[in-house]
């Protein structure tokens, strides 16, 4: 493909930093729909958007996927089935629809299902980081059966994208899963610090925080998993301790809560009886024994 006709359906914040990032990188061929351009309070905000990065907006659906070659679905998570039945009329072989929405793979699977009866390529794109701080070079994983070949044309144009293979779906699987850790972590330091401010003491927990995290390794972060399950019954009850204190503090006890839940799930999965209370040297261990019929 050569330079490639550029489709946005939804102009929001993350179509609006990576059209205007394409745009600099050489492709002077963008539109977007948009189906509250002509509506305030939004309209104003997606014009002069669209002035501001070089977009053409059409005034509907069939419009916008007539004039581009790729075109990205910016819109909302619970916009992707339906989103994809009312535009899949539309599409033609030899187009790319690639779906940027943070949806769950099941959303994804049944959305490339639809599109692909219109003989246009389905690319499940999962964003990765924050488009507004990269723009068009955000961290992307792709997955479909041509998501290479969207790889291909839009690397061309300095996209950071990472193929996940074949199967729509996977890139999202990706991104939701990794949402577990990193969702989670936010609230565990939100109750962290707010606990700790009781005492007075949120910049010293703070600080080991930091270095904990600014000082881990791979090997280190495996131990987090194959040293805990091993551990998990001495360390729920020290979680007993932090949740009485919380209480104590009248502290929001959520995560502090979980986690002692999570620990009693490893106690009872036996899994420091199966490693005879000697930590396993990788987490796949871990895997393999909470899947075989060991410990079940």
């Amino acid at each position: 493909m050569e330079k490639p006709k550029i489709g946005f359906i939804g102009f929001g914040e993350a179509a609006f930093n990576i059209a205007r990032g394409l745009i600099k990188e050489g492709i002077d061929n963008i539109s977007a729909y948009d189906k509250y351009a002509d509506q305030e309070p939004h309209s104003k905000l997606i014009k002069s958007r669209a002035t501001e990065a070089g977009v053409i907006l059409k005034k509907d659906l069939e419009q916008l996927i007539d004039s581009a070659d790729i075109i990205f679905c910016a819109v909302s998570a619970n916009m992707v089935i339906p989103l994809a039945e009312e535009v899949q009329s539309y599409l033609k072989p030899n187009q790319i629809y690639a779906d940027i929405n943070a949806a769950s793979p099941y959303a994804k699977k049944q959305a490339s299902k639809i599109i692909s009866t219109s003989g246009a390529s389905f690319i499940d794109v999962a964003v990765m980081a924050s488009v507004p701080l990269f723009g068009h070079k955000v961290p992307l994983l792709v997955s479909g059966p041509q998501s290479k070949q969207f790889l291909d044309v839009m690397q061309k144009y300095n996209m950071n994208i990472k193929y996940c293979g074949e199967n729509a779906g996977a890139a999202s699987a990706i991104k939701m899963f990794r949402s577990i850790f990193m969702k989670g972590i936010a609230m565990l330091l939100l109750e962290t610090i707010v606990a700790s401010h009781k005492y007075s003491v949120e910049d010293e927990v703070w600080s080991t925080i930091l270095e904990t995290l600014t000082n881990s390794s791979d090997k280190r972060i495996n131990g987090w998993i194959t040293r805990t399950v091993i551990n998990s019954e001495r360390r729920e009850h020290e979680m007993e301790e932090v949740i009485s204190l919380l209480q104590e503090l009248e502290v929001d006890n959520t995560m502090s809560i979980a986690t002692r839940k999570k620990m009693r799930w490893c106690t009872n999965l036996g899994l420091r009886e199966h490693f005879q209370g000697i930590p396993p040297n990788d987490y796949h261990e871990v895997l393999e024994a909470i899947d075989s019929d060991a410990i079940n």
